[in-house]
């Protein structure tokens, strides 16, 4: 599943549209397998133009873990 997919659907859950927090969590372990994917291709990445969208894409990844997270601990 690409990222702009995961960020939508995570979106989704954590505005109300869904309000299951199991489904929350896989997308979570989604994201986690996502964000390890970007860090090996940023280690092995020379080109610093795509290496500066690898770090944005990590740090998008970062900030919805990080808001995800949060939603979990306080409702689920």
């Amino acid at each position: 599943m690409g990222l702009d997919k995961l960020l939508k659907k995570l979106g989704d859950y954590l505005e109300g549209k869904g309000d299951s927090c199991e489904e929350i969590r896989e997308l979570l372990a989604k994201l986690e397998k996502k964000q390890n994917k970007t860090e090996k291709k940023l280690a092995d990445e020379n080109g610093s133009s795509k290496r500066k969208s690898l770090k944005l894409e990590l740090k998008i990844i970062k900030a919805q873990k990080k808001k995800a997270e949060k939603f979990i601990k306080k409702n689920c």
